[in-house]
């Protein structure tokens, strides 16, 4: 089969032909197979599990149009992932896709060592379809938000809905928009940041903007509502590496109130406004249904910690 046809691509065994060219192997293999940690791709192609026109190669080889990868996955680890009653709140439902508004503190989805208490487990409890293209852990996700950031995501009910969103978050054809309040209140009309995110040689897992390293990584910041000493932004970030908005706010001096891990030095003698995590929420989510085609935008309410927070500062109690 072809890269992104219709096709189960949790498969144990599958042969897919390139579609494209100039990506490396293991980022091409990555991007199909959300469910599967890049670290753990590039373990299966050193091992033979993935081979280019039936040859070993290394996960750095560039993939070439018309190139036939076989799959050969190790099946899921034996625990399985089951139903729990997570909360969470859905904004809107049909037979392909679900939108939701996930709460801050929730992990999106199960790993090896974690298969309780995520948003999957949830999914799993309250839909009767979810999609299986990433893999039993990963059920229905096509995209993430981080454990402390709240907000609207979309769901894949159906293996088609899911292949399709995944090609327009890779083709930037899905409208992002988040709202953070951040330190800070040097802000013109408009800002863009254009700054490569790469992994932090100092901690592997975190994230680190850095002027010619890195995937090319763009992000428009406006002002919604300044205060004293932080600003209420919108932001719209144009590509989705993970950590992008927390990483490209902190490197221009802005980072986002309450963020232990981007913000700084400075942080802990910076006010959080009562926050207990970072102050950053998905608030807007559109693109094109991908069975109708027609043009639809969902929002997610500002969360309560947040409306409070801006509560105090507007009351000059904060």
């Amino acid at each position: 089969m072809r890269a992104g046809e219709n096709d189960d691509l949790s498969k144990p065994s599958q042969t897919i032909t390139a579609d494209e060219e100039g990506r490396r192997l293991d980022i091409f293999v990555a991007q199909r197979l959300p469910g599967i940690s890049r670290t753990r791709i590039g373990r299966l192609i050193r091992e033979g599990g993935i081979l280019v026109n039936g040859e070993t190669t290394k996960p750095s080889y560039w993939v070439e149009l018309g190139d036939r990868i076989e799959l050969h996955l190790p099946p899921p680890p034996g625990e399985q992932v089951l139903p729990e009653p997570i909360e969470f709140g859905i904004i809107y439902e049909d037979d392909s896709f679900a939108v939701i508004d996930k709460p801050a503190g929730l992990i999106v989805h199960c790993t090896e060592t974690m298969v309780s208490g995520t948003l999957v487990n949830g999914l799993l409890y309250r839909m009767k379809s979810l999609s299986t293209v990433g893999g039993p852990m990963r059920r229905g996700i096509v995209h993430r938000l981080d454990r402390d950031t709240s907000g609207v995501m979309v769901i894949a009910k159906t293996d088609e809905a899911h292949i399709d969103l995944m090609k327009k978050f890779e083709r930037r054809k899905i409208k992002k928009q988040y709202v953070a309040l951040v330190h800070g209140t040097a802000f013109g009309e408009r800002k863009e940041i254009d700054l490569p995110v790469t992994r932090s040689p100092h901690n592997r897992k975190l994230m680190t903007a850095r002027s010619g390293e890195g995937r090319p990584s763009f992000t428009v910041v406006e002002p919604l509502e300044r205060f004293d000493a932080v600003t209420l932004v919108k932001v719209s970030p144009a590509t989705g590496r993970t950590h992008q908005i927390r990483v490209h706010l902190s490197a221009v001096g802005h980072p986002v109130v309450a963020d232990k891990q981007y913000g700084g030095r400075s942080m802990q003698r910076r006010p959080t406004f009562g926050m207990k995590r970072q102050a950053l929420h998905a608030a807007r989510l559109g693109f094109e249904h991908p069975s109708t085609g027609e043009w639809v935008e969902f929002e997610a309410p500002l969360p309560e910690d947040m409306q409070a927070a801006l509560a105090a500062l507007r009351h000059g109690s904060a």
